[in-house]
């Protein structure tokens, strides 16, 4: 059996099926769990209450001939999440595809080895917004799919001269690829390279002078994207970010020097530091199931990858000694990273491996992965540790890629732990409400995205947008939240809504990452009352106005559409439900709360949050159990002394007949050193 093992051969029919396998290993494993993010809440509100339309039409002011895309697509998938993150697998899988088949069209004789650029193409770690789905598969990788096919239609048509439907096919796909998104027009600079390369074979003594005839016909459309990419993002219709350089004649020269300097930078970035990140999944401690799972899943695919890649039939390959192929794949992947790299200079963005500005890196992505098949093609010449090397590269990013769907996985969870812990503390909220915190700890979603779950949770059947979540962290001195004061007029754009409000609507929130939602209440919380409160809430906490829950509506918050059923209740159901009753003085209910949740086995996540049941049972006449929590309390964390000592004597004040053992507690917290700082 061993024998014809090692005797099996895979046909070329097999690799859409590899590929497709591999997809789904490094992306497609969690997709039951994953959601939205990002910018696609905003879309999945437009697309929820103005429908596909008037989606496509809040790209006017961004990326115009988007628009298609996103009307065509949202009209098949809705707002289902599962759905998109689907999509976005399909999407990936087609255009690494497309790029195997370009990279095809340009070395015919070289099958094997532009698999292996495929491949890494596929899987290239530095790219980490995958499930970003509903709003990356439209707005940037259809667009990249059709200029990498614009690519290969060009080498094919060079090839098939008589064939003009070849050309005609380059021209489309070309106009579609660079005048959908500014992000790929960089990539223009391929196309000579590769028009050069093809001709080197075909017509070596005229390569130079076919290479420019041949590209002067695509050189239209290109400074016609280009022109008109650049004067409308920067005129006054564009929303988003200009190109931030000058390109006046007196500036080139230090343009030239700026844009050198930022070569460098650039190809440790891509070409190096996105890949030797991976290695840290095999050089750390396993703490936790997912990386054990990791390890499992790298190992797989490393046992995969190196029995399918040498048993591959190409009948196309030439196994040639020399470094042709590896210097032309070089040159080529460097001219795709820094072309790639090139719109997104202009702007004045920068190259991190951190969310979100990884996603700057797809322009590079075809680039990147020729080149990095060209140096490993260049460095190793034996066969076998050539194909040992690449399939561990790619099982170590198929690794990586899963570890990053997870950390998606659980930003989800976290939205939903959010969102429903906020329903349960806010039943309803009165239109015109304002959330403000200082940042929350969810990840790959900021606060105007996050207005959207909101406003759908809230008012899933409202046209207008009645709520608003903020960030002081970005939006303190902004229209939206000009300073933390009431009575000041509130008003700004949400894409093609608008919304308005006043100050006097703010109600304040903290989410610490360890504990449960707090909405501050100014009766109950003062400034030093939560150990590690940002200062733009601990001085302000007055200007929070919890009347704006609205406990008479007919209806309530009802987080289930996106976020699923109901989760079990936990410690936080129960605070969330004290933090409510308290508000409206059902101190009963409060006490009542705390028992059936340490009944159920329930305890505070934080020490704080046992501050509304020490008020509930010293106002009920059960100081025991108040004194007996405050003990725990300062055991656990001495600086909220002062925190308690406010709880004992608003207690002392609401029922006077715990006056001898309020006054004692208070006089024992006192003598604390930390309450007399």
């Amino acid at each position: 059996m061993w024998t014809r093992l090692r005797s099996l051969q895979f046909s070329q029919r097999t690799i859409p099926w590899v590929f497709a396998l591999v997809t789904i290993l490094a992306y497609g494993l969690l997709t039951p769990w994953l959601g939205f993010y990002w910018d696609d809440w905003v879309f999945v509100w437009l697309l929820k209450h103005n429908g596909p339309v008037e989606l496509a039409r809040s790209f006017l002011p961004y990326d115009p001939l988007v628009s298609p895309f996103f009307l065509i697509t949202s009209s098949l998938f809705g707002t289902n999440a599962f759905a998109w993150q689907l999509f976005g697998l399909l999407v990936r899988l087609s255009v690494s595809l497309a790029a195997l088949w370009t990279f095809n069209q340009v070395w015919p004789e070289h099958a094997r080895k532009v698999i292996w650029a495929a491949f890494f193409f596929l899987v290239y770690p530095g790219y980490a917004q995958q499930w970003v789905a509903f709003t990356h598969a439209n707005q940037e990788w259809i667009s990249l799919g059709f200029i990498i096919l614009s690519l290969g239609l060009t080498a094919r048509s060079l090839r098939e001269t008589s064939a003009r439907k070849w050309l005609v096919f380059a021209l489309v796909s070309q106009f579609i690829g660079l005048g959908t998104t500014e992000y790929f027009l960089g990539m223009e600079f391929l196309r000579p390279v590769i028009i050069w390369i093809v001709m080197t074979r075909l017509s070596p003594d005229k390569a130079f002078a076919s290479t420019l005839r041949s590209w002067s016909i695509y050189l239209p459309i290109w400074l016609i994207a280009g022109i008109g990419q650049y004067l409308y993002h920067n005129s006054s219709a564009y929303g988003g970010h200009s190109f931030g350089m000058s390109l006046g004649f007196k500036d080139i020269p230090q343009l030239i020097f700026s844009w050198l300097r930022d070569i460098i930078p650039t190809l440790r970035v891509t070409a190096f530091d996105a890949w030797a990140q991976t290695f840290s999944l095999i050089t750390t401690s396993l703490t936790s199931l997912t990386d054990w799972l990791t390890l499992g899943l790298i190992l797989i695919s490393f046992l995969g990858l190196a029995f399918y890649l040498p048993r591959l039939q190409n009948q196309n390959d030439v196994d040639t000694k020399d470094d042709a192929w590896a210097v032309q794949a070089m040159v080529l992947g460097l001219v795709g990273i820094l072309g790639g790299r090139l719109p997104s200079w202009l702007a004045g963005l920068p190259i991190v491996l951190r969310f979100d500005w990884d996603r700057l890196l797809i322009s590079m992505l075809f680039g990147v992965s020729l080149f990095t098949a060209g140096l490993i093609d260049y460095l190793i010449k034996r066969g076998y540790r050539k194909q040992l090397l690449i399939s561990l590269i790619l099982a170590l990013a198929i690794g990586m890629q899963f570890q990053q769907a997870n950390t998606f996985r659980r930003a989800w969870q976290n939205q939903a732990n959010f969102f429903w812990q906020l329903a349960w503390r806010a039943p309803m909220l009165k239109p015109g409400t304002m959330l403000v915190t200082d940042e929350l700890p969810l990840q790959y979603i900021a606060d105007l995205q996050l207005s959207a779950p909101l406003n759908l949770t809230y008012a899933p059947g409202a046209e207008s947008f009645p709520y608003m979540l903020l960030y002081t962290k970005n939006r303190l001195g902004g229209p939206l939240l000009p300073k933390l004061s009431p009575g000041l007029p509130v008003e700004g754009n949400y894409r093609t809504v608008e919304f308005k409000s006043t100050t006097s609507n703010i109600v304040m929130i903290q989410l610490p990452g360890d504990g449960c939602l707090q909405l501050l209440d100014p009766r109950f919380v003062s400034a030093g009352t939560y150990t590690g409160l940002p200062e733009n809430l601990d001085s302000n906490i007055e200007i929070s106005n919890l009347e704006q829950i609205d406990m008479n509506s007919n209806s309530t918050a009802d987080p289930s559409q996106f976020f699923g059923v109901e989760p079990p209740h936990n410690w936080c159901y129960y605070f969330e439900k004290a933090e409510l009753a308290r508000q409206f003085d059902n101190w009963e209910e409060v006490t009542q709360l705390y028992e059936s949740a340490t009944s159920a086995g329930y305890t505070a996540l934080l020490p704080s949050e046992n501050l509304v049941f020490i008020e509930a049972f010293a106002r009920t006449g059960n100081t025991h159990k108040a004194d007996t929590l405050t003990g725990t309390m300062i055991s656990q964390d001495r600086k909220l002394c002062n925190a308690l000592v406010a709880v004992w004597e608003r207690s002392q004040d609401a029922s006077p007949e715990i006056n001898a053992e309020a006054l004692k507690r208070i006089e024992s917290l006192q003598d604390l050193p930390e309450c007399k700082e």
